[in-house]
């Protein structure tokens, strides 16, 4: 069975907790193609560190030459696309999308046997040897919230690194926000979002039934949710009541328009409200997103396949996958916009006055998290124990260990 994927596709992640959980019968080996959609996803040692983070245990090929390579050769047309083949090479069948594992298995006819194939591996990294794996980060006057994925954890911490607690039980948890005494996580693999009591610990399911809620950030209304698999922004309110979907048909793509009837996401990862503009990164499109009035607009980004590194106004801008957001609001923040281009490897600024892009920060590791505290930002490095604390006054950065 191949599982043609990409690790930066939601999708793909949830068909890979559908083989964990499914029982493939004997005479099935299970072999992931990776494909890399981003430049950045063709690298082993990204890769590698994918296996690790998602605790992949079979054999995974680096299919980084899709054009002419397996993809190809497998006449693939979509991500995540599963192909049973027999022993002698021939396709027996095949399905894309999700929760269709068992289609492939119900096909299978016993014609299992032969030599086994051989394939180029990727090993998993050693990166992350403690366990750790920071992804989202939250700040209020006194306290970090940082979201650990390796170890379904997340930590309160001193703004200087020094855990005071650790909450555990998650799910992958991602997005958190922190307002009135409580704290707002988003539960990606549960569905989720869980809020915690900052007095007495307690937790309890605010909402369920969401396909991997990757962010969420709040305003005097209630809660909203970047909802990443199902390519829409959700809202709730503080109290559980009011559950629905705020922006996005359900469809995945970049399309400006009314937020319920036309617009469209791709896989939004992160939001933060400036004034009356909710801003939300969508990771697979590449894009900035500005949802206000109703509307849904598009500061940053062209399509699904349209990304790279440059700086600019408008057309001439480009990122890649970009991951984390926050908004700078006051400290140094000078109404900004900070996000985490993602794979490639840097923070970088959004000015909604001009239109204007810079970057801020070079040579981190793979950012998916960021948030703001006074003139600081803390910045999250996937698969690192480390969190960056960057001085906006001085332009400095510094790492500071999380113990």
């Amino acid at each position: 069975m191949l599982h043609f994927f990409t690790g930066g596709c939601i999708n793909c992640l949830h068909v890979l907790k559908e083989l964990k959980r499914s029982e493939l019968p004997e005479g099935i080996a299970l072999v992931g193609i990776h494909t890399g959609k981003f430049a950045r996803e063709k690298e082993d040692g990204w890769i590698s560190e994918l296996i690790a983070r998602q605790g992949i245990s079979h054999p995974v090929v680096n299919d980084a030459d899709g054009g002419g390579g397996l993809w190809d050769g497998f006449a693939v047309r979509a991500w995540p696309t599963l192909v049973l083949v027999s022993p002698d090479g021939y396709e027996v069948a095949r399905v894309s999308g999700e929760g269709r594992v068992t289609e492939l298995i119900e096909a299978y006819d016993g014609r299992a046997g032969g030599d086994e194939a051989e394939a180029t591996t990727v090993m998993p990294s050693e990166a992350g040897a403690s366990g750790r794996a920071f992804s989202k980060i939250f700040a209020d006057e006194t306290h970090l919230y940082i979201s650990d994925t390796g170890r379904n954890t997340v930590h309160i911490c001193t703004l200087e690194g020094r855990i005071v607690e650790t909450l555990e039980g998650f799910e992958e948890p991602q997005g958190l926000f922190a307002k009135d005494g409580r704290l707002y996580v988003a539960d990606r693999a549960a569905g989720a979002v869980v809020v915690v009591d900052l007095e007495t610990m307690e937790k309890k399911v605010l909402a369920k039934g969401l396909r991997s809620p990757w962010g969420v950030t709040g305003n005097d209304e209630g809660l909203q949710v970047a909802v990443a698999g199902a390519h829409q922004i959700w809202q709730v309110r503080y109290d559980g009541r009011g559950l629905g979907v705020m922006a996005g048909i359900g469809a995945e793509g970049i399309r400006d328009g009314k937020m319920r009837s036309d617009a469209l996401f791709a896989q939004p990862t992160d939001l933060d409200w400036l004034d009356d503009v909710l801003y939300v990164v969508d990771a697979e499109g590449s894009a900035l997103r500005a949802i206000e009035n109703k509307e849904v607009k598009t500061p940053i980004g062209w399509d699904l396949f349209t990304y790279g590194d440059r700086d600019g106004i408008g057309e001439e801008v480009r990122i890649q996958h970009p991951e984390g957001l926050c908004a700078g609001i006051g400290g140094c923040g000078n109404h900004r916009i900070f996000l985490c281009d993602t794979y490639n490897d840097k923070v970088k600024v959004y000015d909604p006055l001009n239109g204007r892009v810079t970057t801020l920060i070079e040579g981190l590791h793979l950012p998916t998290g960021i948030c703001k505290s006074g003139c600081f930002l803390y910045v999250t490095e996937s698969g690192r124990d480390t969190i960056v604390r960057f001085d906006i006054s001085s332009m400095q950065y510094e790492r500071i260990e999380i113990e």
